[in-house]
């Protein structure tokens, strides 16, 4: 039920028009495997998932995806299964790859990683261009 609920408002903020808002459960960054691989008729992604939190160097499963398809980009959040028991060390963890089929596809949209939405994860090195993981190739003029 409450991916459902994040679903919802997740469409309902889009189109209302409104900010882009982060569900709750995202916590893992992408990046994409092998970005020269991605073109405008791409419907599936080949992605590097790593989860956010410390986790002892664990990521965990994907748990769900958060994709938002708008006029120019495409939001993709990513949530991990966290890791419970005793304390994690902070270090970076592993990267999994993970396969997310769109379900339509890139067209000439910029790929971002909604994980960089978050007011948190702004400052991360990650984000410091907005958390675009591609844009298609310019058009000559």
């Amino acid at each position: 039920m409450p991916v459902l609920a994040g679903a919802a408002a997740l469409l309902a903020s889009t189109l209302a028009g409104c900010a882009v808002q982060v569900p709750d459960e995202v916590n893992a960054q992408w990046a994409l495997i092998d970005p020269a691989g991605v073109n405008a008729s791409s419907t599936s992604l080949e992605l590097g998932v790593m989860g956010l939190a410390c986790a002892s160097g664990k990521t965990g499963d994907v748990t769900a995806t958060h994709v938002e398809f708008a006029d120019g980009q495409i939001a993709i959040g990513i949530a991990v299964e966290p890791l419970e028991g005793e304390a994690q060390d902070c270090q970076s963890n592993e990267t999994v790859p993970y396969t997310l089929e769109l379900g339509e596809p890139v067209g000439d949209r910029v790929l971002i990683d909604a994980s960089c939405y978050d007011r948190a994860e702004q400052q991360a090195p990650n984000c410091s261009d907005g958390g675009i993981r591609w844009s298609p190739p310019a058009t000559p003029s």
